[in-house]
């Protein structure tokens, strides 16, 4: 059998979603996006219908479910509880694919409160011979949910199959891992497990050191590439969670393998470790796997034909948005922008973030106007990736990308800003060279450090006086960049002809940064005490910032 579509209703964070599946899927999305829902909905589907199954009964006690993410069974219901009506709040879960013949088959399955109390009420039905069959099998595990980072624990006494076999369907296998490895060594599968972690780590091997007659606890030791054998709770946290899963499926051979999350924590090498083994584990042993994740190395490392699926709001924004969801990822904007969205996206540089959050909150328009940061003024993909992310909106917020001006004209800007411009964004360069320059004026100084204005402009003046050809120096240095840049086949305005070499430093070829450090050092003497500049809002620059978002219509809700 093969299943190709699994629709959800009111269950958690999902109203109503349909996940298009290929072998390998991952789900990608902010903080409540939907993601676990639909990991922990399947799960607690299949494991209704089966308890359902095995007792032959319609109606089954809470407390003998394997698998539930909570103790209140009616909570689960995605805006009321679940209710004991016909027409009334219900779970719905609906498994669409094709049988061994490639006839259509689906096979439904609907959780709500039982009639009386602690009970679930499960009702089922098929539109094929033997397709349901195959999902509710009691004596199989249909579907394995690895939950987060599942540690495991120093000892463990033996258990028997079927108690490991309760463990592994109640998302619960890492408690009784050194039994999987029992049991996949008594049924001479251990070689399996060994040959494929080598495969993704390199050589690799168990060994069991347990005597039934004298141990209480189970002694497995693991190698790795230099052959010597350590306890298995001592190989590393990824190796761990990487045999984890291989063991399951190695042991269990479940239709499906979900996984929520296993990237915290993990080095970036071993979560693309990670990528390899999911699709090596679809290809060998016919497991649908579906992921939760927040890794942008997980979704760059995955093969062409895996799914990437992008939830928002418990619904699918996208299941076609592989290197978009790369990008959003390592931006965190997922998780900034699903929240609420807004009227304005900022894309900024690092730097410049807290200085607008600082700006917006100032102008009261935090709540319509949402700062991302991007990784320098060079990565014009990220700025364009997130617009590209904006059209999925509902509503598709204005994009405004802030750079640093660093000397640059306004002809040279446009130059810089034009692919952004082509495609509807806007550019905010304040004429100051940077965003330290804005609280390094006058007004600025006198303001935090609480002095006559007159009193900060004749220390900013003195600095700027005995430092004039450092700054120059400065200034010529950006500029040459600016030129290597923009005007590669010449034609750019001469570095004099800006600041002519006679002539008074103005303030806007004034290099900020440089600026706030030597203010940093003057100031306590001057004043008597150290102030932190860059800690206030800088009104100036507030200023500026309102003016361009007024010219674009950006306005308070």
């Amino acid at each position: 059998m093969k299943i190709d579509q699994i629709k959800i209703e009111n269950f958690k964070q999902i109203e109503d979603v349909t996940i298009n599946l290929a072998s390998v899927n991952y789900l990608v999305g902010g903080n409540n996006a939907g993601k676990s829902s639909i990991l922990q909905g399947i799960h607690m589907a299949v494991s209704c219908a089966k308890l359902s199954v095995e007792r032959g009964e319609a109606v089954v006690p809470e407390s003998e479910l394997r698998y539930s993410p909570t103790s209140e069974f009616t909570s689960l219901g995605h805006v009321a509880p679940y209710e004991n009506k016909k027409d009334g709040s219900r779970g719905r879960f609906e498994f669409i694919g094709s049988t061994a013949d490639e006839s259509l088959a689906s096979y439904k399955i609907e959780i709500y409160k039982g009639r009386n109390y602690g009970n679930v009420g499960v009702e089922r039905s098929g539109v094929y011979p033997n397709f349901g069959q195959i999902i509710v099998d009691p004596k199989k595990l249909f579907s394995i949910y690895v939950p987060g980072l599942s540690g495991i624990p120093h000892r463990e006494e033996y258990k028997s199959y079927a108690s490991v076999f309760q463990k592994a369907a109640g998302g619960d296998a890492n408690l009784v891992f050194r039994n999987v490895i029992r049991l996949l060594k008594d049924r001479d599968h251990l070689a399996e497990v060994e040959s494929l972690m080598s495969e993704l780590v390199g050589s690799f091997s168990l060994r069991m050191k347990h005597e039934a007659e004298t141990d209480t606890y189970l002694k497995i030791e693991a190698s790795i590439g230099d052959g010597k054998f350590v306890p298995l709770d001592l190989i590393g946290t990824g190796v761990i969670q990487l045999l984890q899963i291989v063991s399951y499926v190695a042991l269990f051979k479940p239709a499906f393998l979900l996984i929520d999350e296993p990237d915290n924590h993990l080095h970036p090498s071993r979560q693309a470790v990670l990528s390899k083994a999911f699709d090596k584990i679809a290809k060998d042993y016919g497991a649908t796997v579906i992921v939760s994740t927040h890794s942008r190395h997980l979704i760059a490392s995955a093969p062409k034909n895996s799914k990437i699926i992008w939830m928002k709001d418990g619904r699918v924004e996208s299941d076609d948005c592989r290197d978009l969801a790369t990008v959003m990822i390592d931006l965190g904007a997922l998780d900034q922008l699903d929240s609420k969205g807004a009227q304005c996206i900022i894309c900024t540089e690092d730097k410049g973030k807290s200085a607008l959050n600082k700006a917006l909150s100032h102008l009261n328009l935090d709540d319509v106007v949402k700062v991302i940061s991007y990784n320098g003024i060079n990565n014009a993909g990220s700025a364009v990736a997130i617009h590209a992310m904006c059209d999925l909106f509902p509503e598709k917020p204005l994009v405004v990308i802030h750079r640093d001006r660093d000397f640059l004209n306004e002809d040279e800007l446009n130059r810089w800003g034009d692919e952004y411009i082509k495609r509807g964004m806007f550019i905010f360069s304040p004429p100051f060279c940077d965003v330290e320059a804005y609280h390094c004026t006058p007004h600025h100084i006198s303001q935090v450090y609480e002095v006559d204005e007159a009193q900060a402009k004749a220390l900013h003046t003195g600095i700027i006086a005995d430092n004039a050809e450092m700054f120059r120096n400065k200034f010529r240095e950006k500029r040459r960049e600016a030129v290597q840049k923009l005007w590669r086949d010449g034609g750019g305005p001469a570095t004099d002809d800006l600041w002519p070499e006679n002539a008074e430093p103005e303030y806007h070829n004034i290099y900020g940064k440089k600026l706030l450090s030597l203010f940093n050092d003057a100031g306590p003497k001057t004043f008597g005490s150290r102030r932190d500049l860059l800690s206030s809002v800088s009104t100036e620059f507030a200023d500026c910032l309102a003016e361009s978002l007024a010219e674009i219509g950006v306005k308070q809700s």
